[in-house]
């Protein structure tokens, strides 16, 4: 692209809508003017068209508003290259090269990228561009790594990423979740709205292209709106159901138009992937439904691809899930026997990492080669996928049946071999008694999946199956066949066991439940057995109606904490983890006057700067909470604020998103939190807040490692969100209409360095996953309200001052001082019940051992003291110790007999320039002795130590903040 009068244009030229008889040239212009496109074919002839211009909103860039303009070409010969210009007035401003596309071609090649974000790749990616010469460029969305809110994204990170290939090449756009907002809009959907059928304006919009018919659909509706309010725990907002409903229903419309039915193929094309759980449940029935052969998506940054789980589809309908094309990435995992790539998901065959794709479609055949790059930029081919109209072949061979055992389980094993001439999924026929059945899961356990083979592909396979009536089997396959009989199957059969603990004053209670089925067509009766650490807890006896399923929950309360294992009703073992342990967690001093409780969490050592006093959040474990409080509340808007030495990025193998701050249940993937500052792998910082079940974030500045620098969000719901590095403005965002509501999550704590990251799991009411950002922290303030450009630069001028906005400022952390000592009380006990015959008499026993279980490092220090009472309130005698690391055994002699005992208990820590010292009350157990009765009283569980009294800083660990969840799925993270 020859460049002209540059001055004019901001970005651009670029193609849109391309056609065989057509083009649309558009680019931005800092100003309103009189631009055309003088268009000149192969003969010399000159064509000019005049250009329409639309006005932005304002941005950083054009405070005033920049204008976007095109001019639509018309009447152009196919398959033709032509010369054009984009003229204001007599002042050329480009020149470029542009080809038409081919009329009704039999052969056509189209390139795919996915969310290239910051797009590192882009030479890379331009030079395979350039080489395979494809009709246009498919990007399935995600161009910002902000928000379509934020023009600076387009024009760094795509416009002029790649300018002179955008120029030439016409790119078909997909509305990616990060794409969401006006700038996108302006920029892509307006022409493609116009150019083609639409039901929303370009988001959502169809073409076919010689052997194929393309369906482009905007899956933002419910991939990230829908998803979001699921997340924050909200109901969708009014009228996006009905604009769910009548998009699906547009999608399913167009997939059986005429259009469609006469190309060869259908390409289904959106953003997010098939494994999207609301696209599974939308998408999927539509895509294979009508016939989709091929569909098209991104969004997880890694490569997957699946086939249909119905055995009559299979490979029919291929989904694929592109990579990104932000970074160099090549890799594709190998498949195991027995392990899902994709724990809930068995159709999923494929998963890697890739960069783009080159897709080849001929009448007879789908080519669809998945490239990544290596870090040098060399092309590595991931996958190729070769699909055809041709019915799938798969010749089962070398069959073998067996019988496992007398209750009907049989394994079958046979070498499969494609004999077709494109990709097909293996399905067996196996006839149990006459009965045809056509099985496809492979495999053992929870580990079957999917076989899909490649042409020519030969692989050995196993499948299981179960003879479920009692009596004799005629089982066969591929002309092999057994026969076995099938035992009486147990009259009652258990399934579906369910561990959970309970809440509050039931935190020491499990709940244990089993699904029951009468299998006989008469009543029964059956003692089920629940077993902890492999003794006998508990039996229940329950009677069955003829084939009735019953639900039976068992309520077991524990008197020990940590873990345990419990089996039901005979099924295997799961362990559970009871709370317990009594500990010091350090409490940080609010500056600010307004007295929060601030923990320190893990055991982070003390750091002596300049400046003042650090805490260096180094290890899992190691971070900053800030507990919930109704003064906290933000409705209009609000400032986080961290100085931070940041120790390192996360690695490969760790979450990213790591958190500088966030209030919510979730850092990213939804709209699960209130507001956020989130430190990605390659250092970028994402920042952002949440309205009305809406994330509303934005990109800027980046995290410097191994150096202090101030990090601020500031967000005012009028004036729009800010962002800066040590006082400077790296990233804006505009402000939101007055009605709008901020995300409070006013339940949930303010972090420093930690947070759960990824989709909320309704069954455990957070996501799967953690992350944490290993930094030392110098100094954190939060205010109630959004501060200006002006304050936030008076605060980091002054930073050891309160500066500003006193009124506004909830929280101020300076680790001046922190809070090490803390103390417990036990509750008065009795050694048994207490049922005195009279008012006036005395059971008093006497107390004969005390058993202490700590854990106190070097350092740190508990003190504990039995008191003794006859009326709960006057203590009669006492005796303290100190207690050491492990099992304390104190014999009580010579101590009165009493009716009551507690325990009062001094616990201290050390929190200095070596590793925190945190000591850790576990239990404490008293033997006691009335006559020949004997008695023994535990402290053990959470309830247990909550029926007394804590002062200072003494409480609980959090429970299960750091460990992750693999009975889950989060299909991001996997």
């Amino acid at each position: 692209m020859k460049q002209e009068g540059r001055a004019r244009l901001l970005n651009g030229p670029y193609l849109l809508a391309p056609k065989c008889d057509g083009m649309t040239i558009a680019w931005e212009a800092a100003e309103e003017a009189a631009f055309r496109v003088s268009c000149t074919a192969p003969d010399g002839s000159v064509m000019e068209q005049e250009a329409a211009g639309e006005k932005e909103r304002p941005s950083e860039a054009s405070p005033g508003g920049a204008y976007v303009y095109h001019a639509a070409l018309q009447g152009l010969s196919p398959a033709t290259r032509y010369d054009y210009a984009v003229w204001c007035g007599a002042q050329c401003c480009a020149r470029a090269q542009f080809s038409t596309l081919q009329d009704a071609p039999k052969a056509i090649r189209l390139m795919t990228v996915s969310d290239t974000h910051l797009f590192h790749a882009a030479p890379y990616v331009e030079r395979a561009l350039r080489r395979e010469k494809p009709a246009f460029l498919l990007h399935t969305g995600d161009i910002s790594f902000g928000t379509g809110y934020q023009h600076d994204q387009y024009h760094d990170n795509w416009f002029k990423k790649i300018p002179e290939l955008l120029a030439e090449l016409p790119v078909f756009y997909t509305h990616g979740n990060h794409d969401d907002g006006p700038f996108y809009d302006s920029f892509f959907s307006s022409v493609q709205g116009a150019a083609f059928s639409s039901p929303d304006g370009g988001h959502t919009y169809s073409f076919s292209y010689g052997p194929a018919h393309f369906t482009v659909v905007d899956s933002n509706p419910w991939g990230l709106l829908e998803m979001n309010a699921a997340n924050a725990g909200l109901a969708i907002k009014r009228g996006l159901r009905e604009r769910i409903d009548a998009l699906l229903a547009w999608a399913e419309a167009d997939l059986t138009s005429e259009a469609a039915r006469r190309a060869a193929w259908r390409v289904l094309v959106m953003h997010h992937p098939y494994t999207d759980a609301l696209n599974n449940q939308y998408i999927v029935p539509i895509a294979e439904r009508c016939g989709v052969n091929l569909m098209i998506g991104g969004h997880l940054h890694y490569y997957i691809k699946a086939v249909s789980v119905q055995p009559e589809i299979g490979a029919r309908t291929v989904y694929v899930c592109q990579g990104s094309a932000q970074d160099a990435e090549a890799r594709r995992d190998a498949v195991q026997e027995d392990v899902r790539l994709l724990a809930e998901y068995p159709e999923a065959v494929a998963v890697g990492r890739n960069n783009y794709g080159v897709l080849d479609i001929t009448e007879e055949a789908i080519d669809y080669r998945l490239y990544g790059f290596e870090e040098d930029g060399k092309d590595t081919l991931v996958d190729a996928i070769h699909m055809t109209k041709d019915e799938p072949r798969i010749r089962f061979s070398d069959v073998s049946i067996s019988a496992l055992d007398e209750e009907g389980h049989v394994e079958v094993h046979a070498m499969a071999k494609n004999e077709g001439t494109g990709i097909a999924a293996a399905v067996l026929r196996l006839v149990d008694n006459g009965q045809a059945h056509w099985l496809n899961l492979f495999g053992h356990g929870t580990g079957t999946q999917l076989a899909v083979l490649d042409p020519g592909e030969s692989r050995r396979l196993t499948l299981c199956y179960t003879a479920e009536e009692a009596g004799e089997h005629a089982i066969s396959a591929e002309g092999v066949e057994i026969s076995l009989r099938v035992a009486e199957r147990a009259p009652i059969g258990c399934a579906h066991a369910h561990l959970a603990l309970g809440e509050g004053k039931d935190v020491d209670c499990l709940f244990a439940r089993v699904e029951l089925t009468n299998r006989r067509a008469a009543k029964q009766t059956v003692s089920l057995p629940l077993r902890i650490d492999g003794a006998l807890a508990q039996t229940k006896e329950v009677r069955l109606r003829p084939h009735e399923k019953r639900a039976v929950t068992f309520c077991h309360r524990f008197t020990q904490s940590g873990s345990h294992a419990v089996s039901v009703a005979g099924l295997p073992e799961e362990k559970v983890e009871v709370e317990g342990a009594v500990r010091i967690v350090p409490r940080i001093a609010d500056q600010s006057g307004k007295g929060h409780t601030v923990l320190l969490h893990g055991t982070p050592r003390l750091i002596q700067t300049p400046e003042g006093t650090a805490v260096d959040l180094e290890h899992y474990g190691d971070y900053i909470e800030i507990l919930p409080r109704a003064d906290l509340a933000t409705p209009n808007g609000l400032t986080g604020m961290v100085w931070a030495n940041i120790n390192r990025l996360a690695h490969a193998d760790e979450m990213g998103h790591n958190p500088l701050m966030v209030r919510g249940k979730s850092i990213g993937w939804g709209a699960g939190y209130a507001f956020r500052i989130a430190v990605e792998r390659k250092g970028a910082i994402k920042w952002g807040i949440c309205h009305d079940g809406e994330e509303y974030f934005w990109q800027g500045g980046d995290a410097c490692v191994g150096k202090w620098r101030q990090y601020v969000l500031s967000f005012d719901k009028e004036r729009g969100g800010r962002s800066f590095c040590d006082g400077v403005c790296r990233g804006r965002i505009d402000g939101l209409a007055p009605e709008a509501e901020l995300c409070q999550m006013a339940d949930q704590p303010i972090f420093v360095g930690f947070s759960f990251i990824g989709h909320v799991i309704p069954e455990l009411g957070k996501p799967k996953y953690f992350t944490h950002l290993p930094a030392r922290i110098r100094q954190v303030r939060f205010y109630t309200e959004g501060l200006t450009e002006k304050e936030v630069e008076a605060v980091y001028a002054r930073p050891n001052k309160i500066g500003p906005r006193e009124d506004a400022l909830a929280v101020w952390l300076d680790f001046a001082s922190i809070e090490t000592r803390g103390a417990h009380c036990t509750e008065w006990r009795h050694p048994a019940v207490y049922a005195p015959a009279f008012r006036t008499e005395q059971q008093r026993w006497r107390f004969e051992k005390l058993v202490a279980a700590v854990r106190i490092p070097k350092g740190a220090s508990i003190h504990a003291c039995i008191e003794l009472s006859d009326n709960e309130s006057v203590v009669k005698e006492s005796r303290s110790m100190d207690l050491h690391d492990g099992m304390n055994e104190i014999a009580l002699d010579g101590m009165q007999p009493a009716t009551f005992l507690r325990i009062a208990t001094q616990m201290e820590a050390h929190v200095g320039e070596a590793k925190a010292a945190i000591p850790e009350l576990v239990s404490y157990s008293v033997s006691a002795r009335r006559g020949a009765d004997f008695a023994e009283m535990t402290w053990s569980t959470r309830a247990d130590w909550e029926r007394g009294t804590f002062s200072g800083a003494a409480g609980f660990p959090p429970v299960d903040r750091l460990r992750d969840y693999p009975e889950y799925t989060d299909i991001i993270h996997g």
